[in-house]
């Protein structure tokens, strides 16, 4: 208490009783929180993408400060490919019930929200909040990330921060009363390797159904002209292209040297592996059957 209020209360009080309130914990430790900062010359929409392409959220609220931002980050996401859409005070009352509905069904994985439009917003099992945009107070931190985590169930709290933010996080630190992990920005490997394990799982999946027998005449047929290895090669490939990010397949401006502290190349050495590929022959076409000989030992 300030000397100057504990005066003035014991000016004008008679017999005050000081009472001591003792601040508990304020995140629950249930909740995994982690900060990533964005590299220099990226956006946040940038660094965004791969965190949550390898996070891979059920289902995720992502706080950003204004309505535009909403709609901006939304658009982006959804050109990406993702099931999102933005939720803040521009929409009249039925469209945000029939989003919150569609939130709570799954149909629906990820919302783009403010905290004003989101204080009534209440989704169970919600496995993942994104601060993009770190709240002004650490009060509004902690109302957000306690969206996840309930029932007993862990939950993730992931916030985008850059240097200007580093003031806020040491508050917010402080309020809570624990560091919160620095994350590194997942790499295009490391993306494309859960990939192929997601996929590795699905293929095992499908070879324990039964819908596979359709497709047997086909491989049987494609055996005639191709190696059975080669075959399943190219279908894991087409079924990899299918579920790969949109932003990786166009290649947005995501690239592994933008991360690592690596000097950039210059136009030069570019230009010089460029003629390099040139000169290097043609990748060989998969053997078919057909041109296969078989040479007979001499005799």
């Amino acid at each position: 208490m300030e000397p100057s209020i504990r005066e003035l209360a014991t000016k004008f009080l008679r017999s005050p009783v000081t009472v001591t309130v003792e601040q508990p914990k304020a995140a629950p430790t249930r909740i995994n929180q982690i900060a990533y900062m964005v590299p220099r010359g990226w956006t946040k929409a940038r660094a965004l993408q791969p965190i949550l392409e390898l996070e891979d959220p059920e289902s995720a609220l992502i706080f950003v400060r204004t309505r535009r931002a909403a709609a901006e980050l939304t658009r982006q996401l959804q050109a990406a490919g993702h099931s999102v859409d933005e939720y803040h005070g521009d929409l009249s009352q039925s469209q945000r019930e029939r989003l919150l509905l569609r939130f709570r069904q799954r149909q629906v994985r990820w919302v783009v929200a403010t905290d004003i439009a989101a204080r009534g917003l209440h989704v169970e099992d919600l496995t993942h909040v994104v601060n993009y945009d770190l709240p002004d107070s650490v009060e509004n931190y902690v109302h957000r990330i306690g969206r996840t985590g309930r029932a007993g169930k862990e939950g993730t709290a992931i916030s985008i921060i850059q240097p200007l933010d580093k003031r806020k996080l040491k508050d917010i630190e402080r309020h809570i009363r624990q560091r919160l992990e620095m994350g590194t920005i997942p790499t295009r490997a490391q993306i494309e390797a859960q990939h192929l394990e997601k996929l590795q799982t699905q293929v095992r999946e499908a070879l324990a159904g039964e819908r596979m027998a359709s497709f047997l005449p086909i491989v049987s047929k494609l055996s005639e002209e191709y190696d059975p290895h080669t075959i399943a090669a190219a279908a894991l490939q087409m079924a990899y292209d299918q579920t790969r990010p949109a932003w990786m397949r166009v290649d947005q401006g995501f690239s592994e040297d933008a991360v690592s502290d690596e000097p950039r190349r210059g136009s030069r050495d570019r230009d010089r592996d460029r003629d390099r590929d040139r000169e290097q022959p043609n990748k060989s076409k998969p053997i078919k059957r057909s041109q296969q000989t078989s040479v007979s030992p001499q005799k």
